[in-house]
C-alpha cells in the first residue's frame, strides 16, 4: 500500500462507519511500502498489466476464479521474462524540470 492519506483504517471507518469499516479493514493485511522508491513504479507497471492483459475489462464473479486467472497471467508473465525498459532519461528529465547540463571540464584544458 503507497501512503496516500486516504489508505488508512481511518478513512475507511468514517466512510463505512465504524462497524462495517473495522470489518472491512481487518481483511487487509497492510503492506506499507517506501515513500520514494523506483520499485514503487515497477509495481504499479505490473497492477495495470494485470488489469489490462489479465482481466481486460471482464467482471470475474467469485474470488476463486479471479485467483486462477491472475496466477496463470503471472505465470506466463514469468515465464515470458518481460524486462522493464526505462525512457525516461537524465536529458529528459532536465528538460522537464528545467535543468541545464552539468559542464564538465574537458581533458587538457
Amino acid at each position: 500500500m503507497d501512503n496516500l492519506s486516504t489508505h488508512a483504517k481511518s478513512c475507511v471507518v468514517d466512510a463505512l462507519g465504524p462497524k462495517r469499516g473495522a470489518r472491512l479493514w481487518a481483511r487487509f493485511t497492510v503492506h506499507n511500502t517506501p515513500k520514494h522508491a523506483s520499485w514503487l513504479n515497477i509495481a504499479e507497471m505490473e497492477a495495470s498489466l494485470v488489469s489490462r492483459e489479465c482481466l481486460a475489462g471482464r467482471r470475474i464473479g467469485d474470488v476463486v476464479t479471479l485467483q486462477r486467472e491472475v496466477a496463470a497471467w503471472s505465470a506466463a508473465a514469468d515465464q515470458a521474462r518481460r524486462k522493464v525498459r526505462w525512457t525516461y532519461r537524465v536529458h529528459d528529465a532536465r528538460r522537464t524540470f528545467g535543468y541545464s547540463a552539468i559542464k564538465t571540464p574537458r581533458a587538457g584544458h
